[in-house]
Order: structure tokens, then sequence, then C-alpha cells
């Protein structure tokens, strides 16, 4: 092994044995960068056979070598690694001496299963748009490049004392009929693996995925999960991670250790590192809608059966507790409890006042998953629908089916050429597949609804009517019924269900309550959206929310994700649903035959934008705590970042000073992780009230966990144009 020095602006390491030294703006990284355009994990300088290389993590800004941009490369003699921008004040550069590393082996592993090893350099794959619609979803048929393999820190191998005090998930999901695949894989250990402490001789590993390709892994080697193809266990699903995780054997057993920025989760906690020790099941990048892996340690038979045993005992006990809690929520004088997770009657019959099976299972039949498709054949965006007739209307929202509807705004995402229209599988879980065309025929920009009607099957072959074969149709209820307190079930196709995955997407069941109604001084109602506490994603535009009854009772249309200065701060966030009483009259135009030429009559009414002057100034003023707000005193700038000890969860406000703006022109601020412009983690909209003159605002922001910080984009102009940063790094 050759020997290799590094020097950098704070420090000096070598080694002449097998190691990896990680670079990025981490402080558990071994070259800690302040540099603002270093990403987090920005790249590793690592062992190569009898040499050394530079690998690039994905990162923002890029990796070069002696100033040629590089994803991976071997390192020979002396050479100049820049990281960041290219630009002097921006840039860590660090100076390496190294010998030559001759090629790595090839990787080893059975024909037909994920090759074991360090995947090739692969160009980054473009994000989708951060708001409903849901993201880019691939071209057809063809998948999209898969972006460059991340690696993330080293872990510690977990103390074999650690708890795993939480009750595992339940049992295996029922094979599909007929054959079940199954691949053994028997790959030898990665080499150079962060966090890999060596071979076991455990027990193997099965793991299950969703669409019942059941891997099996030996104790030899540790198992990486994410959305690299060149991992051994591929997840097609936008919210996962490329690197999301890496399944560890040690002494005691296999661990799950989470690598990812979304987060790995079991029963709805959020885990860094976990024991398996029997059948769990892991949620990948949402703690109730994420990607499903079930995790299964194979034992032997008796050991098996004890585990199930116990889990039948925990059951047991947790059933008990709910029971007590009951009689003493009645005992306290309430007439009438529903038990949520549990049905004393069968499945047959709902609770009093509740949704039925039947209709549940009506509504999921008739929600469609919507792909908007253009001219070039490419899909460009998604979201969901409700079929509403026999012979092929569905209902939706505007930006789904025709973002330039006039009302809509200044949108960036195009018309498109037709909708491609997925039903719902009959089977819980699995993806709906594509079976027709459609074509919006009447839309209203401004209440964001717009009525389909199919003509084609989707190869794009003319139907009549009566070659159109649709489950039963939704009925349409009466929104004007619904009270605060009642409750709804909004359906969809969040991009938090399979994103990836070409033309395939399962179907997601949400439920709350109506919170409120919100006013629309436009329309003169105080019943222009209902917000609930319902969860909605990216990818639910369009969908239905429906009553007890089983009616539509609105469509899903967005989601508060930051505050407003009616609202204040919101931490959880809240569903706006448009009540179907205002579609009637887009209803009542398609079942006459429709009207593309319709125009919102509340579009006229819509105040002009106002461009921004050139005299406007906009200053970042910094962060502060909450309590701290509205002194904008402090500054801060992508060339010299305002530095703060935060924690998950705190609540923070990003200041700027706005000077010679005038009322009415649109305004925003975006939140980005800090060095991923990628990654967006909120944003928050509104209109310009506060005139011309110097006004200090200050927008909420709570701090998430696992990102090293935060950049707040002030936006302005129907463009939303950016005229401010304001980045915040975490200590």
């Amino acid at each position: 092994m050759s020997t290799i020095s590094i020097q950098s602006p704070t420090g000096t390491w070598a080694s002449e044995q097998p190691r990896t030294f990680r670079v990025g703006r981490e402080s558990d990284n071994d070259i800690v960068a302040v540099e603002p355009t270093v990403s987090r994990r920005h790249a590793e300088i690592r062992a190569a056979g009898d040499g050394w290389e530079v690998v690039d993590l994905g990162s923002t800004h890029g990796t070069r070598v002696d100033g040629r941009p590089v994803r991976q490369a071997l390192l020979s003699g002396t050479s100049t690694l820049s990281f960041g921008a290219d630009d002097e004040a921006l840039t860590l550069r660090v100076t390496v001496t190294g010998a030559v590393a001759p090629p790595p082996p090839p990787p080893v592993g059975p024909v037909g299963t994920p090759a074991v090893g360090f995947p090739p350099p692969s160009p980054a794959s473009p994000a989708g748009p951060p708001m409903p619609p849901s993201p880019q979803v691939p071209p057809v048929p063809q998948a999209a490049p898969a972006p460059p393999l991340p690696q993330g820190p080293p872990v510690p191998p977990a103390s074999p004392s650690s708890p795993a005090d939480r009750p595992m998930g339940g049992p295996a999901p029922a094979p599909p009929s007929g054959l079940l695949a199954q691949t053994v894989v028997t790959g030898t250990p990665i080499p150079g693996l962060p966090g890999f402490p060596g071979a076991t001789s455990g027990p193997s590993l099965l793991v299950r995925r969703r669409d019942g390709g059941d891997l099996r892994f030996q104790a030899n080697a540790p198992v990486r999960v994410g959305r690299d193809p060149a991992l051994e266990v591929v997840v097609e699903d936008a919210a996962v991670s490329r690197w999301h995780a890496v399944i560890e054997p040690r002494p005691d057993g296999w661990w799950w250790v989470d690598r990812s920025t979304s987060g790995s989760y079991v029963d709805g906690e959020r885990l860094t590192a976990y024991k398996i020790e029997e059948p769990v099941e892991v949620l990948l990048g949402h703690p109730t809608a994420g990607f499903e892996l079930e995790l299964v340690p194979v034992v032997g038979a008796g050991q098996a059966a004890a585990a199930i045993h116990r889990k039948k005992r925990r059951r047991t006990l947790t059933l008990v507790g709910a029971a007590l809690a009951l009689l003493l929520v009645i005992g306290g004088g309430i007439t009438t409890a529903v038990l949520l997770g549990g049905d004393d009657n069968g499945g047959d019959t709902p609770s009093a006042g509740g949704l039925s099976p039947e209709n549940l299972a009506r509504a999921k039949a008739a929600a469609v998953y919507l792909i908007a498709v253009d001219e070039s054949g490419t899909p460009t965006h998604s979201g969901s629908g409700s079929i509403i007739s026999e012979d092929g209307l569905i209902l939706t929202n505007a930006h789904v089916a025709q973002p330039s509807a006039p009302g809509q705004g200044a949108s960036e995402t195009p018309d498109p050429a037709y909708l491609l229209v997925s039903l719902t599988s009959s089977e819980d879980d699995k993806p709906a597949t594509a079976a027709y065309r459609a074509e919006p025929i009447v839309t209203d920009g401004y209440l964001d609804l717009s009525v389909l009607k199919i003509n084609a099957d989707a190869d794009g072959n003319e139907l009549e009517d009566s070659e159109i074969d649709l489950p039963e149709p939704l009925p349409v209820g009466d929104s004007d019924e619904l009270h605060t307190g009642d409750e709804i079930t909004a359906l969809g196709y969040p991009s938090i269900g399979n994103v990836r995955a070409t033309l395939d997407r399962p179907l997601t069941v949400t439920r709350g309550v109506v919170s409120t109604f919100q006013a629309d001084e436009i329309v003169d109602t105080e019943r222009g959206l209902i917000d609930s506490d319902v969860r909605l994603g990216s990818g639910n535009s369009g969908g239905p929310s429906i009553n007890d009854a089983g009616e539509v009772i609105g469509v899903n249309t967005a989601v508060i994700t930051a505050g407003s200065e009616d609202a204040g701060a919101i931490t959880s966030g809240s569903a706006l649903i448009r009540p179907v009483a205002l579609a009637d009259e887009v209803l009542k135009i398609a079942r006459d035959g429709g009207d593309p030429s319709y125009v919102s009559p509340y579009a006229e009414e819509l105040p002009e934008s106002t461009d921004v002057p050139a005299e406007a100034t906009f200053r970042p003023a910094g962060w502060v705590r909450d309590g701290e707000q509205g002194e904008c005193e402090g500054t801060s700038s992508p060339a010299s970042p305002q530095t703060l000890s935060v924690e998950a969860g705190e609540m923070l406000y990003a200041e700027y000073v706005v000077e010679g703006l005038p009322d009415g022109v649109p305004i925003g601020v975006t939140y980005y992780a800090l060095g991923d412009e990628d990654d967006q983690l909120s944003s928050l909209q509104d209109t310009w009230t506060f005139g011309a003159g110097s006004t200090c605002i200050y927008v909420p922001f709570e701090a998430p966990e696992g990102i090293a910080g935060v950049n707040g984009a002030f936006v302005v102009g129907d463009e939303g144009r950016v005229v401010a940063e304001n980045p915040l790094q975490f200590q």
C-alpha cells in the first residue's frame, strides 16, 4: 500500500494503511471545510487497490483535480484537489501526494443480482419541481440515468448492549399469487466501506420489497440500500436517498444504519442505528407513507416461533391498554367513541357515522393517477383525480391538467399534450396501471379545477364512450354540509409513494378532520377552501377528499408548509381542499360536452401584478431565535454565512430589510438545505403589502434534523426571481 499525504489549510494527514478521508462541511468529516460552496458530504479520498483515488459524492459545486472537474479519479504524484465553486474565496484546496492505484478488481456477484462494489460515476439527475404537481418522472419507457453514489460518514458499530426497546412490525404481507421471485446474494465484503466491522457467521437476512422481489443475503458483507442502481437493494422512490442506509452484519447480528437526510422509520419513530432481532418493517423517507421494506433475519424455526409468540403477547397487552383508555373516556362523560385501528364489527359494518368499507373501496377504485405527457412523449409532472361519470369524466386540479389556464398565474409547468390515466389496483399497495389517455374539456384557473375526458386508450387509439370500461364513479356530495370537526378522507398518489417508477405508483389514503374554512374575497365566500389536518403530499393534487358517505366533497389542492401573516407560524402544516360546491359550473359545462375556451369569471378580478422597480433593495439581515425577531441587525451572505447553535425542532426566523418595493408585488422565501439547492425544505408565498419604505420582515423556519444549515432565498415577482440569500450554518 502506498503512503498518502494530505495538506489542507487547517492540518496535515498521512497514512500507509487503507482508509477513507472524508471531506465536507459537517464537523465529523476528517477534513472539515468552512467554505460555503463545499457540500456537507462533499467527497472522499480513499484507498483503491495499492493506491488512492478521490470520489465526488454528488456535491453541488463539484470536485477538481489540478483544475479538471472529476467525479472519480486516481491520484498520482502530487495533485491539487479543489472542492466547491471555482472561486478562490469559496473553494477548499488541499495538496495530495500519493501513488497511482491500479484499477480495482471487478465486482463480484451472481448473474441477475446487483453488483457488489462501488458504481462508476454517472451524471446527476435533475431535481423535479418542489411544489405540486409531483416532481418529474423519467421519460417513457426509458428510466432516467442514476445519480452518482453518495457515501455517508462512517458509522461506528453500535454496542452489543444497545437497546432495542420498540415493538417490531407486524407479520410479513402475503406473497403475490404465482411464483415468488427470490434472489440469493452471496457477495464479498466491500473494500473501503466506511463503518463495516467485518464479516460474521450470523444468520442470513431476507429483504422483502413491495414489488415482491425478495432478496436473501449472507452475513459476509454489508447490504446497501438506496436509489442508486449499483446498490444491493435498489428502491425507486424520490423520497429515498441515493445511498439511504446500510444493513451491517455485526458480531451480535444485523444492524440497520441510516445514512439519509429523509430518514428511516420503525413504528413511526426515526432511527439511526437499529438492531434487527426479528421481522421488522422499515419505512424509508416518511414515517407513515415511505417506501416499505421488511427485514427478516433467517433463524431457526423454534427461535422464529418464539419471536412470533412474543409479538402476539405484546399485541394483546397493547389492546388491553387501549380498552382501559376507552373505559376512562366513557367514564369521563363521553357517550360515544371510535377506536382507530380496531374494528369489532368484523369489517362489514362501520362504526356509527364512520366511513364504511364499501364506500372506501368504491372511492379507492375511482381514484386515478394522472401523468402529464408532453408532445415528445416525455412525462412532465403528475397528479391525481377521481372518476365522476361512467363515460370518462375525471375531476382534478387545473395545475395538473392545464397550468396555463387564466387565473393560475405564472407557471413554469407546461400544458400537457395529454394525460395518462392509471387505474387503481384492486390490491392494496400494488401500483396503478396506465389504461387511458384524457384531455381537459373545461378548466377554471382561479378555482384550480379542471374536468378531463377520456378519449383514447393508453397507446393513443381513439375510443368511443361505449368502449370505456371504468369502475363505479364517485358521487358528488354537498360540501356546504361540512362542519368543523367532521372527518374527511383524502386519496391520491403522492410522490412519497414511488415517484421514480415511470407509470407505477400505489394509492395513498389519509384521514383527518375539517379544521376551519378559509374565506375567498374574490369569490365572495367564507368557504373558499377547506383547511384540514389531513396529510397530503406533492402528487396528491387533484385527488378526491370524501365524506363518510363516500361522496366527493373536495379536491386536494395545496398545503401550507411554513406560515402566513394571518395564520402565523405553522409547525406541522395543513392541507387546503377546494370545496366541491365551487365546482358546480365546471361540472355542469363538462356534463354538457365541455368548453375548452372557458375562462374563469374570477380571473378578470385578480389584481395585476406590479413590476419590481430597479431601485428596490433587499438585504439579508441574518437569523434570530424565537422572541428576538424584528430588529434586522444581523448580516449573512453566501461568502460569509452566519453560524448559530441550533437544535432540531427549534423555531428560527430569517430576517430581511426591504426598501422601495410597492404593494402588490408577489414575494416569497424558499428554504434550502445549505449547500444543496436541490434540497428544498419549505417555502412561503405572499403579496407585499407594507409600502415602499424601509421595512424589516422576519420569516419563520423550524429547524429539522439531519441538515448542517439552511439558506433562505428571498424571491420577488411573478417569476420568483431570487434577490437575496440568507445562509445559516448550524453549530
